[in-house]
Parts: C-alpha cells; structure tokens; sequence
C-alpha cells in the first residue's frame, strides 16, 4: 500500500467532508488518518498555516479548521498546543481561537479511557462515582437505535470544573460532553433519581446529534433535542417523564440541560 497516497486520498477526503459539510465522510477520513498516526502531522500543521484568516468567507472554514485540529490534538497534544499558539498570535478570529481553545482543554492525560458500543469514552479521573459508569452508559446506549450512535466519535464524562451546563454536543466534531455528579451509592433513592436526570441530559445529547444540529443556541434545535430525549424516557420510565414534565409546566425547566456552545 502506497502510504503516501492514502494520505493524500483521505485528506482530501477529509477536506471535503468538513467543507460540505457531510459527516459520514470526514468521520472515516478522519479515522484513517488517525490510525495512520504520526507521518499524517506535517501535512496536518502545512494546511492549518495556510489557512487565509482575511478570507471575506472565513466564517465557512469554521468546520474545516475545527476538524483539522481536532485531528492533531488526537494524534499529538503537545503538538497541537504549540500550533494553536502559533495561530492565535498570527491574528487567527476569535470563533476560531475559542474552537482551538475547547478543543485544548481536554487532555487524555486527565481521563480513563474505555469503549461502550463501540464508542470511546473518556472519563475524568476527578469525577466521583460510586458506581461503574460504564455499565450506565451501556444500559443507556441500549435504548437507541443503532443508526443514531452511528459517528460519534467520543463520549466525555467530567465534572463541573469541565463544563458549564449538564450536557453538550459538538457538531463537526461529533462529540458529547456529560456532566456527572452523582456521588450517591449506587442503586440508593437519590442515585436513581440524580441518574434518570443524567440519562435525560445524555438522551437530549444524541438527539441533537441524530439531527445533525449546528453550533449555537437554537430554540428550535433544542426543542427537536428534547422531543428526542422525552420519546426515549417516556417509553423507559413513564412515571418519571410524568414528573419531570410536570415540573417544566411548573416553569421548572433548567438552562443547564442545554447546549453549551464552543465543547
């Protein structure tokens, strides 16, 4: 196999599905580079600096530039940290510096790594849980359908110190963002009740990724995100959605099951 050429191939691969944008085909581009691994970050580092930030239609290279270096950050931290330096002091937008800068905050250094469905997850090693998450995401993923896990690329589970809001997807990237903080002893009364909260959050999560929404908050795609989120619950736990649906006629619904813009 011609190695130099598979690069070759899926970079443009990838540069087509981050620009158009079609998902399907920047996931698998970026997967085979990915594995492909390090001969793949001079290329990576070429393309991103020649990047031209005065571009009058820069705003459309947002998922461009946020795929690319997502891609680096995969493949090398440290690298990446010193690139995103180079590009903030080079006059990079500040939607492009906040994008680099979400991205950077994640370090695997920080996290557990495991596979749930065939999903990898990533978990804080600050998050306090008296219970195997991992076995509550896999109960969770089991009440969706296949073809809606289908891209994700990861699953973050971390604490308030990490995020500002209960959950949130990142288009582009097609990854989600779950805060955990249920200390309780599993299976204990208030463990069930913080956990369907967090099941609730997560289900509202993949909705807005089933639909393939876009960064911002949007009414209208939160509203599609909960519709999503409500049809699984209502099905799992019909006298808990009874409750919860109450309390948000009550005018109890919290901002922070949102999407959080910039993870």
């Amino acid at each position: 196999m011609d190695i130099n050429k598979t690069i070759r191939d899926n970079f443009k691969k990838l540069s087509r599905g981050l620009m158009q944008p079609n998902y399907p085909v920047a996931y698998e581009a970026h997967k085979i580079l990915y594995e492909i691994g390090q001969p793949v970050i001079p290329i990576l580092k070429e393309k991103i600096f020649d990047i031209e930030w005065s571009n009058s239609k820069y705003k459309e290279l947002s998922g461009y530039v946020s795929g690319l270096y997502s891609l680096l950050h995969d493949l090398d931290e440290d690298e990446a940290l010193r690139i995103c330096e180079k590009v903030i002091s080079n006059g990079c937008p500040k939607h492009i510096k906040s994008i680099l800068k979400s991205i950077n905050q994640f370090s695997v250094k920080n996290y557990k790594r495991y596979h749930v469905k065939g999903i990898e997850v990533f978990e804080h090693m600050l998050v306090d849980a008296k219970c195997d998450i991992s076995h509550y995401l896999d109960s969770w993923m089991s009440q969706i359908p296949e073809n809606d896990l289908e891209f994700i690329s990861r699953i973050y589970v971390i604490t308030r110190d990490e995020i500002n809001a209960s959950g949130t997807y990142t288009p582009i990237l097609n990854s989600i963002a779950l805060l955990w903080e249920n200390s309780y002893k599993d299976k204990s009364l208030l463990f069930r009740f913080f956990s369907r909260v967090t099941e609730l959050v997560f289900y509202h999560e993949i909705g807005h990724h089933k639909h393939r929404h876009t960064f911002g908050t949007d009414p209208e795609q939160e509203k599609e995100a909960d519709r999503y989120a409500f049809g699984i619950m209502r099905r799992k736990y019909p006298i808990f959605f009874g409750f919860i649906k109450f309390l948000r006629m009550m005018g109890l619904k919290s901002s922070t099951n949102y999407y959080r813009w910039g993870l």
